[in-house]
């Protein structure tokens, strides 16, 4: 028994030892496997960066990476053909933490000489784990930068990000503490956040957020001011359906500019029921479209004629792929919608919801005969929508009270107390606005 035991401490010894030996054999196998999927991403959006490893100089506690994003078309825009990171990693028992520096760039050290006093406010920090995790940390310090006649002071901030090696699984924040030009300028605090797992190249499936919580511009026709903005977006995938929805909301808690002000300002906005297969399709022309043209306007980049003439052909060649592309949206089911509208402005309360439905799949050409005969309209599409406005905001009601063509028995609006409401509903093959029906002729 003591034997068993004494060869199991020796074990553990042994383990414990060669810990991060074995660390950084699996942070090696980590770095390459995620360099050949973001190259593999670059090439299925038909980016022309790629990622490459110049040196892995490998020990037993410690290694040294030194990598290179090369941004292809990309550097005609930011004027830098590649961006060089030297990584400096200690082995650990439990896994490996990296230092990353930017050194090897001679525009980054020019812009902190030139800009910080060669002072870098910039740290990268990445934990590589055994669960083949890897976690990166960004945190940029206050600085304050001269731009012309401009002084402006920036306050910390902070990026974490957490992902799997094989890339199918996104979560990060991003904070900052904001921002001020003295006498002209201020944002208080940013946050960005997403929680997002890959479905496809072009498919992901979660939510992102962002909120601002104050931006005060000094302006000589007076201040504006945005309170509490704050974004949710999320994607969804049904996979026994292969569709997509996409929805997002929108919060403003008050904009205040002179001496209006809008408070509880919220919308929410929606697309469902998209065909997957059709999304994927007509993303891949768009990005590559993208990727085309940032090409030219690499290669012209010294003829702005030239360039104009190749980002017009592009864009036309582009324009029919991409209508092609939109058709296939059109199949049955697919749903625009805005909800839960409202506003509050010192004349009353704005509110208001409306959604589009799609009855059968059609073709652009199935439509064009709506604009001849608009009643056909009724039996491809659903639609339901009302609205509420304080009628204090409109000045002259006439035009919004009043038929504006034959067939219609109401204006847009009708009174209904102190607000102007509208109802639109289709409903076996009509129109009725305002619970009239729409006669078309």
């Amino acid at each position: 028994m003591k034997k068993i035991m004494v060869g199991f401490v020796a074990l553990l010894v042994v383990a414990g030892v060669c810990a991060p030996f074995i660390n950084g054999l699996v942070m090696e196998k980590m770095v390459t496997q995620s360099q050949d999927d973001l190259n593999k991403m670059y090439v299925d959006t038909g980016s022309d960066m790629a990622v490459e490893v110049i040196k892995y100089d490998r020990k037993f506690s410690s290694s040294e990476i030194e990598w290179k994003i090369k941004l292809g078309s990309l550097a005609a825009i930011y004027g830098v053909d590649e961006i060089i990171f030297v990584d400096r990693a200690d082995h650990g028992f439990t896994g490996v933490v990296s230092k990353t520096s930017l050194e090897k760039n001679r525009w980054f050290v020019d812009l902190l000489d030139d800009k910080f006093d060669g002072k870098n406010p910039l740290t990268i920090t990445t934990t590589y784990r055994l669960g083949r995790k890897i976690e990166s940390v960004i945190d940029i310090g206050s600085f304050t930068l001269q731009l012309g006649n401009e002084s402006v002071a920036s306050l910390p901030g902070r990026i974490v990000s957490e992902y799997d090696v094989g890339l199918t699984h996104w979560i990060s924040e991003a904070t900052w503490a904001g921002f001020s030009v003295p006498g002209k300028v201020s944002m208080g605090g940013f946050s960005l956040g997403c929680d997002l797992e890959k479905i496809s190249t072009y498919i992901w499936d979660g939510d992102l957020s962002y909120e601002i919580k104050d931006i005060k511009v000094e302006g000589k026709k007076g201040n504006f001011e945005l309170v509490n903005f704050a974004v949710q977006y999320t994607l969804g995938y049904d996979k026994n359906k292969n569709m997509l929805s996409m929805g997002g909301e929108i919060e403003i808690a008050s904009i205040a500019v002179a001496n209006q002000k809008v408070k509880d300002a919220v919308i929410k906005l929606a697309i469902n029921n998209i065909d997957a297969q059709s999304y994927e399709e007509f993303m891949k022309i768009y990005t590559q479209t993208i990727a085309s043209t940032l090409d030219d306007i690499s290669l012209k980049k010294e003829s702005s004629e030239g360039m104009d003439e190749a980002l017009k052909q592009e864009m036309a060649t582009a324009g029919i792929q991409m209508m092609a592309a939109c058709e296939k949206f059109l199949k049955k089911g697919l749903e625009l919608k805005i909800s839960d509208l409202h506003v509050q402005l010192p004349e009353g309360r704005i509110s208001g919801n409306a959604g589009l439905i799609l009855n059968k799949d059609v073709t652009f050409a199935q439509l064009a005969p709506i604009v001849i005969q608009p009643n056909l309209a009724f039996d491809i599409f659903s639609l339901q929508s009302d609205f509420s406005i304080p009628a204090e905001l409109i000045s002259d009601k006439s035009k919004l009270v009043s038929p504006v063509f034959p067939g219609m028995q109401t204006g847009l609006f009708v009174i209904d107390g102190e607000n102007l409401v509208h109802r639109t509903q289709t409903k076996n093959g009509k129109l009725l606005l305002n619970g009239n029906e729409m006669l078309f002729h």
